[in-house]
C-alpha cells in the first residue's frame, strides 16, 4: 500500500522517453568530446609550428673573446687574433666589388661601423653608388703581407698592405700596392657582429719602399 503511493506520487515515463533523454545526453557527451578533440588538435598543430619554427632558424652564433674553458672568459680581453680576422674580413669585404653588389657590399660593411664612420660614409653613399653603376667600376683588393696590429688603450690599428686594381668594365685601370689602415674599438656583440668591434676610421697610407 506504501510503495503504492510512492509510485503513485513519480510521474511515469515511457520507455521511449527514457531513449531519448539517454540519446540526448549521450549526444551532448560526444559534442563536448568532439570540441575537446578540435581544441587538442588546434594546440598540437601549434605547437608542431612553433617547433618547426625553432628547429629550422638558424641560430645566432656568438664569440665570446678569452674563452679558456666551459663557462669561463674575459670579455674585456680581446685577443689579437680575432681584431686581425675581423679587420681582413671587414676590409676585403668594403673593398672588393662591382656595379652589381656595390650596393650589397655598402649595407654589410655599414653594420660593423661606428657612428661616426657610418655618417660620413651614408653622406656620401649614394653618389658613390651612383657613379659605380654609371661607370661599370669594379674594385678588387688582395693582401700581400701579414697585417700588423697595435693597440693604445683599447683602439686597434690593424695595417694591411695589398695591391688594388681599378676596373671600368672589363678594361683595367690601374693596379697599385696599396696600405690601408682600419680603426677598430670595442663594441657590443651582435647577431650581425659577433666579434664585438666596430670600425671607428679606416684610411689610405703610403706604401713602404720594399714592398713596392
Amino acid at each position: 500500500m506504501g510503495d503504492e503511493r510512492v509510485n503513485a506520487d513519480k510521474p511515469l515515463r515511457s520507455k521511449s522517453t527514457i531513449f531519448f533523454e539517454r540519446y540526448a545526453r549521450a549526444e551532448n557527451e560526444n559534442i563536448q568530446m568532439r570540441r575537446g578533440v578540435y581544441l587538442l588538435s588546434g594546440l598540437l598543430v601549434v605547437v608542431l609550428i612553433a617547433f618547426a619554427y625553432s628547429v629550422t632558424r638558424p641560430k645566432a652564433v656568438y664569440y665570446i673573446p678569452g674563452a679558456v674553458s666551459s663557462g669561463m672568459s674575459y670579455p674585456d680581453n680581446v685577443p689579437l687574433v680575432s681584431v686581425r680576422s675581423f679587420a681582413v674580413m671587414w676590409l676585403t669585404g668594403w673593398m672588393n666589388y662591382t656595379p652589381d653588389t656595390i650596393e650589397g657590399v655598402y649595407t654589410r660593411s655599414s653594420k660593423s661601423m661606428a657612428p661616426g664612420l657610418l655618417s660620413r660614409v651614408h653622406a656620401r653613399a649614394a653618389d658613390e653608388i651612383e657613379k659605380i653603376r654609371r661607370d661599370r667600376l669594379s674594385s678588387v683588393f688582395m693582401l700581400t703581407a701579414e697585417p700588423r696590429v697595435e693597440e693604445d688603450k683599447g683602439v686597434f690599428k690593424v695595417a694591411m698592405e695589398g695591391k688594388r686594381g681599378i676596373y671600368m668594365g672589363k678594361e683595367e685601370m690601374s693596379v697599385e700596392p696599396v696600405c690601408f689602415v682600419v680603426v677598430l674599438l670595442r663594441s657590443a656583440s651582435t647577431g650581425d657582429n659577433p666579434y664585438a668591434l666596430s670600425v671607428l676610421d679606416i684610411r689610405k697610407e703610403e706604401v713602404s719602399v720594399e714592398t713596392k
